[in-house]
């Protein structure tokens, strides 16, 4: 029988990871732990919010794309799990070590479906606008995300289920928790819990 993974609808995203492409990484709850694994984007109207947050997409795309999803749903459902797919192909590439053959004909489909397109005084990849355009566009931030010069400090939250991942980017390069008053609160209260039982109050 299929694992079952709980889903939930964010009004907005945590961009903690000091990357767009781990932030997407960080759309899994609980990822180390099968039991609590929460999915944050459940269907591909999720996807187009989180898409407009991290600045994938405007909001004249994400109309369109809202209207398309709606006219062709069963296209926007195999998009957002190609979309999850590729997030996972990054996190197992960025943070295992893993291969990038996934996320290498992710960015080469791209490029062969877009152009370069002026935009002031510089030059920005252009895609057609349709239902795979998020897809098209983290797949470049997935290249751009691994050729990155300090990947080295890509960390782990240190809690035992969490499994977000950040760039840590902290002055002694010692950040321990995705979020302090999150995972890194919970565990410290744990740890002194831990520390002080059994022993008598004084």
């Amino acid at each position: 029988m299929a694992e079952s993974v709980e889903t939930i609808e964010r009004r907005g995203f945590p961009q903690i990871a000091g990357d767009p492409a781990l932030d997407l990484v960080n759309t899994v709850s609980w990822r180390l732990n099968a039991q609590r694994r929460v999915e944050q984007l459940p269907r591909y109207t999720t996807l187009i919010r989180w898409s407009l947050q991290f600045g994938f997409i405007d909001e004249t795309d994400a109309a369109a794309l809202r209207e398309q999803a709606a006219a062709d749903p069963q296209t926007a459902g195999r998009e957002i799990g190609r979309v999850i797919e590729l997030r996972e192909a990054i996190y197992r590439a960025a943070y295992e070590g893993g291969p990038t053959d996934s996320v290498a004909r992710e960015n080469a489909a791209a490029l062969t479906e877009g152009h370069l397109e002026r935009l002031g005084d510089s030059w920005r990849w252009a895609f057609p606008l349709d239902l795979s355009l998020p897809r098209r566009r983290i797949a470049l931030a997935a290249v751009d995300l691994l050729t990155r010069d300090d990947l080295g400090l890509l960390r782990q939250c240190s809690d035992a289920d969490c499994g977000w991942v950040f760039l840590d980017s902290s002055p002694r390069h010692n950040r321990r928790w995705c979020i302090a008053s999150d995972c890194g609160n919970r565990n410290r209260v744990r740890e002194h819990y831990e520390r002080t039982r059994g022993v008598p109050a004084s």
